[in-house]
């Protein structure tokens, strides 16, 4: 085989592009690794680079894909082998290094983990970026101190991959789960997977300075005016992790919730996340935090070849929970 397919988003003269192209095979760095690629995810920010909504992609041109699963075909590092079977998220992948939604990939060994017993190629891409940062989230929120009999979680973009696996998880761990979206066909899906009520958002919640305790904590997908709900309507001591902006990147909220209730606002970034933290969370992935509903979650498996046509759903917000590119 002398070369390999993959997608390639590219700007000339700032005119977005995406082609699916042939790429030929070079030379494997010093401490990288060729890994021929099974599976990968198509995530929102990976639609987004796709169909031109957001510059995603830090460099003229791109391969698209946050992560990815495969085995290792040709290793120049001492930390893998000829057959290990390994995962990565995140660690600029799409965005500052070739990405996932290609055949083959050339990556940096440091930011290949090795898939953890008791998940597989497949599983661990249906559970991928979106539930890598679930969990971060959950951990983040378990380490300050959050437990199930505080009361129930809200997780507003409930139906994205993200929302869908962090109320599988909560579910399974004991919390209640309260999810918030706009879709409202969606309420057999998410009670399928966890959830124990379902809210379509509205904006009138939102115009008291401070609302009723309604949550003990939430994780937040969308940003804006549902994040500042969110935030006043959480009880003492509640904890709120922000994940995304789907619907606002800006914040206009009170200091009120935080000083009379002690709220906790924190903040997640999987792409940065380190290495050997990496391995611990998807070991815990593999086990106590482990999706039950992956086969409902990340039912769409699609080829590379429709991957700009699952972009465009994507990103028109008609998509439900993980879709998953194979590559062979």
């Amino acid at each position: 085989m002398k070369n390999y397919n993959c997608l390639l988003v590219s700007y000339n003269e700032k005119v977005h592009k995406v082609d699916l192209i042939t790429r030929n095979f070079k030379e494997v760095k010093k401490n990288h690794v060729l890994v021929k690629v099974k599976y990968s995810g198509l995530n929102y920010k990976d639609a987004l680079s796709i169909t031109g909504k957001s510059k995603i992609i830090r460099k003229p041109s791109l391969t698209p894909g946050l992560d990815l699963s495969g085995v290792v075909q040709i290793s120049n590092s001492k930390k893998f082998i000829k057959g290990d079977k390994v995962l990565a998220t995140g660690a600029g992948l799409g965005e500052i290094i070739n990405g996932g939604l290609s055949e083959y990939v050339y990556v940096p060994a440091d930011i290949l983990t090795k898939i953890p017993t008791n998940l597989n190629l497949l599983s661990t891409m249906q559970i991928g970026t979106a539930g890598f940062t679930a969990a971060i989230a959950i951990e983040k929120m378990l380490l300050n101190k959050q437990n199930a009999k505080q009361g129930p979680i809200i997780i507003s973009g409930a139906t994205g991959g993200v929302g869908s696996i962090s109320i599988n998880i909560l579910k399974n761990m004991g919390y209640k789960t309260i999810a918030v979206t706009r879709k409202t066909s969606s309420k057999n899906y998410l009670k399928s997977i966890g959830a124990d009520e379902i809210i379509k958002y509205n904006s009138n919640f939102n115009e008291k300075i401070l609302n009723k305790e309604m949550f003990a904590g939430g994780i937040d997908n969308v940003g804006g005016e549902v994040l500042d709900w969110i935030i006043k309507s959480t009880s003492q001591n509640g904890n709120i992790v922000t994940i995304g902006m789907a619907m606002d990147s800006k914040l206009n909220t009170s200091v009120i919730p935080f000083i009379l209730r002690g709220v906790n606002l924190l903040g997640v970034s999987s792409t940065n996340y380190p290495n050997d933290k990496r391995i611990y969370i998807w070991k815990k992935l593999s086990k106590i935090y482990k999706p039950t509903k992956l086969n409902i979650i990340s039912s769409n498996i699609i080829e590379l070849k429709n991957a700009i046509k699952f972009s465009k759903k994507i990103v028109s917000g008609k998509n439900i929970g993980r879709i998953i590119v194979k590559m062979y």
